[in-house]
């Protein structure tokens, strides 16, 4: 055959290959025929309340075709079951508008606006257009009438408001649900009269409504009716045995009641609901976590797991609880196996953060940060997301940035538990314990009222609870009351027994009550569970430095290094050691070697800038500060410090530019704003009024430092106002006199000094004596410069 005859031959056979196989492809990849599989899928998976995977789906839909609805639709319930709220809302708001008819989603998302709508008259405004909407449409819609009721009531037309209400029950008198929303706004207004006649009604229309009987029960737990309230779940329970959330109300029920073996069956009772299926004994499995049964826990997913490798929710959950445990290396192999399939799975990496983040070493930190930055890429206001990096920022010293998280978390979730505790850790780090305290203990206690749900594990709440436990104890230590801290801590080591900050922090309540033995036994125990933590070397440290036994803290610190030379926190603290011997040289030495190994160590140059200092070399302790402030550009701190130094040495032009520069970068470096203030009142370099505008923005970010406060009350004296300086220098002595006694320290003799001045300026020069005499004594056992102007003002009285 030649070879024309040969092309002949095989062209027509090559049509027919590529025809047939464009058939083929085209009856795979029908877009139309696709779509409607991932949302016919996706709709299963939501049934199933698997919304994870039903997201998936709908994604999927929705990337074959932008435009269809009903994906659209699903992924709002599916967002709305992984509680990510604004991807949700703006879901919902692509599903109306692209099905103008779909009356379901307009009504979800009028209900989502008035959610959302404390402080927000906007929103009220957007869900009253869209009931109105829907009535336009469909005048008979119930649900309509229940949201426009509902606006009306938040609109204060509470009579209009039952007009509405009563009109959607009109419309179904059968229908249980409409009784049950109008019930619930006769709860909101207190009238437990009518709304406990109209739950019943809705009981006496079907008795076999779970929902009815269920809601029944919450209202009569609400009102302190226990035995009837428990009877009607029970009930729930009874007419309709496979009802997921009856059965999760009851177990709730007795879990928040503290009855723990009813709960145990009711969650039992919950998983053999799903019994076969990997997630059936998820349920019971959290339950076992969040009493501290976490052999049982542990058990129940690796059962699952056995039978269903590929069940990535039990490879979360079982992460989550071996790292409770302590057991790092089980909780990581988990996070492995899920980012082998998916490198960019978002709750393995929140989980890999957290693990990363676990004894707060910056280089552990710094990479628990980068895991974060890419949850938050994938999902910008995702809650855990937020809340980890707010933690993560926190114990990093970024504090602003820290305070910017949670504000963001606080903005779009403000009932999240998670949110509540970076406020008391804030507020902590502010100096103000008195609000720490109140904070964690409001926190704690509905902390111990939440039953575990889809929106808070076992593991989150025993996280929230222990860390909770570990603010207050802070709180109360600095408070003065030592031994509620070791209580609030012993609890927190009950909660989180594998936190090296526990330990840590026991160490700290030990060394207040003068057990240094004791201390070092707790510091030991950080370090049994993370063998290069900063915080117990640091404390054992400063124990063998106050006990002079500094050749056992180059001991304990050596064997670290020998098995971590290259860790740059070990060198950093190998270098304190010698700067406790007075050994500068090989102090800088290994501070040095610290930035050599991480040349973003800030650590490290603050603390060659006071090695410098302490050193007597000014300069180049500026110059160290100079290159913190060139590598963080953002960062105050540099600037404050290097004011205080220029200050220091009678440079008070540089200083006053410099605590100006930190002031730019941070208008809440509240050091700075406090000496930027001092310098206008007492060298004249300002405008007093600017001295006391600072001085009172101080105050109100820390209103219990003595040190602020002092400032206010003698920039108060200074422009004449001895009234006002009276006041806050009596609230400086208070304070300073307080925190003195709860660390056995020595007041400072300059706060009665200047409470005196005030008092003699403003005529009581019986007080006026009273605190000059106090100064003059307490001056003889610390450096007092106004010691001369104190006897002399003392003589001249």
């Amino acid at each position: 055959m030649n070879s024309e005859c040969r092309r002949f031959v095989y062209y027509p056979t090559l049509l027919c290959v590529l025809f047939a196989a464009v058939l083929s492809f085209g009856g795979c990849t029908n877009p139309e025929k696709a779509k409607a599989e991932h949302v016919s899928k996706g709709e299963a998976y939501l049934k199933d309340e698997k919304f994870q995977e039903a997201s998936l789906e709908f994604r999927s839909a929705v990337q074959i075709d932008d435009t269809f609805a009903p994906a659209y639709w699903g992924l709002a319930r599916a967002y709305e079951g992984l509680q990510r709220g604004p991807e949700m809302i703006e879901a919902l708001r692509r599903a109306v508008i692209l099905d103008g008819n779909n009356l379901d989603a307009r009504t979800k998302l009028g209900n989502y606006y008035l959610a959302g709508a404390k402080g927000r008259p906007e929103y009220i405004s957007e869900a009253d257009r869209i009931a109105k909407e829907i009535l336009q449409k469909d005048a008979n819609h119930i649900e309509g009438h229940i949201l426009m009721g509902s606006v009306l009531f938040s609109q204060n037309q509470k009579d209009k408001a039952y007009e509405e209400l009563n009109h959607a029950i009109q419309l179904d008198p059968n229908r249980v649900e409409s009784y049950l929303s109008l019930a619930r706004f006769y709860v909101v207004t207190s009238d437990n009269a009518k709304a406990e006649e109209l739950f019943r009604k809705s009981i006496s229309i079907n008795y076999n409504s779970a929902v009815a009987h269920t809601e029944y029960g919450k209202f009569l737990a609400q009102t302190n009716r226990a035995a009837e309230a428990e009877a009607e779940l029970k009930k729930a329970t009874e007419v309709s045995p496979t009802d997921r959330t009856a059965w999760f109300v009851l177990a709730s029920y007795y879990y928040v009641n503290r009855r723990m073996d009813q709960a145990e069956n009711a969650y039992k009772a919950l998983a053999d609901i799903d019994k076969g299926k990997p997630e059936g004994g998820v349920v019971l499995a959290d339950f076992y976590s969040a009493i501290n049964r976490y052999d049982d826990a542990i058990k129940i997913y690796q059962d699952a797991l056995a039978k269903a490798p590929d069940f990535i929710q039990g490879r979360y959950r079982l992460g989550e609880i071996l790292l409770v445990r302590g057991d790092t290396q089980g909780a990581a192999a988990q996070v492995d196996e899920v980012l082998k399939k998916d490198s960019k799975d978002r709750q393995a990496l929140l989980l890999r953060a957290r693990i990363r983040a676990l004894g707060g070493q910056p280089d552990n930190l710094k990479a628990a940060v980068e895991d974060l930055n890419e949850v938050l890429k994938q999902e910008p206001n995702s809650r855990a997301g937020l809340y980890f990096m707010a933690q993560t920022k926190f114990n990093l010293g970024a504090i602003d940035e820290a305070r910017a998280n949670a504000a963001e978390l606080e903005r779009n979730y403000p009932d999240y538990l998670p949110a509540k505790l970076m406020q008391i850790l804030i507020s902590s780090s502010a100096g103000d314990a008195k609000t720490a305290l109140r904070l964690a203990s409001d926190l704690l206690e509905r902390v111990n009222k939440t039953a575990p749900d889809r929106d808070n594990s076992p593991q989150l709440l025993a996280e929230i609870r222990g860390k909770a436990y570990l603010a207050r104890g802070s709180a109360q230590l600095r408070l003065g009351n030592a031994p509620a801290a070791r209580a609030d801590f012993d609890a927190a080591r009950q909660v989180m027994p594998g936190d090296p900050d526990v330990y840590n922090s026991l160490a700290l309540v030990s060394i207040n009550e003068n057990k240094p033995e004791d201390a070092i036994a707790f510091f030991e125990n950080a370090l049994q569970i993370d063998n290069t933590n900063f915080n117990a070397f640091n404390g054992l440290i400063n124990l063998h430095a106050q006990r002079k036994e500094l050749d056992k803290a180059h001991a304990r610190l050596q064997t670290a290094l020998d098995a971590n030379p290259n860790k740059p926190q070990l060198h950093y603290l190998k270098g304190l050691i010698f700067a406790f011997e007075q050994n500068a040289q090989g102090a800088e030495a290994e501070f040095r070697k610290a930035i050599e190994l991480d040349s973003n160590y800030l650590t490290a140059y603050s603390a060659l800038g006071a090695l410098f200092i302490n050193t007597r070399q000014e300069d180049r302790a500026i110059a160290e500060y100079k290159k913190i402030a060139e590598l963080r550009p953002d960062n105050s701190v540099a600037y404050t410090l290097i004011g205080m130094l220029e200050y220091g040495r009678k440079n008070t032009d540089a200083a006053v530019e410099n605590y100006r520069k930190a002031l730019e970068k941070d208008q809440n470096a509240i050091v700075a704003a406090n000496n930027l203030a001092w310098i206008y009142a007492i060298e004249g370099k300002g405008n007093i009024d600017e001295a006391v505008r600072l001085a009172q923005g101080v105050v109100q970010k820390s209103p219990n430092i003595a040190g602020f406060i002092d400032t206010l009350g003698w920039v108060y004296y200074k422009k004449g106002l001895y009234a006002a300086a009276v006041e806050q220098l009596q609230k400086a002595v208070t304070v300073d006199t307080t925190a003195a006694r709860a660390t056995n320290a020595n007041p400072s003799p300059t706060y009665h000094f200047h409470l005196g001045m005030a008092l003699k300026a403003k005529g009581d020069n019986q007080g006026a004596r009273r605190e000059l005499e106090s100064a003059i004594k307490l001056g003889e056992k610390a450096n007092f410069p106004d010691a001369e102007e104190a006897r002399k003002t003392l003589a001249a009285l």
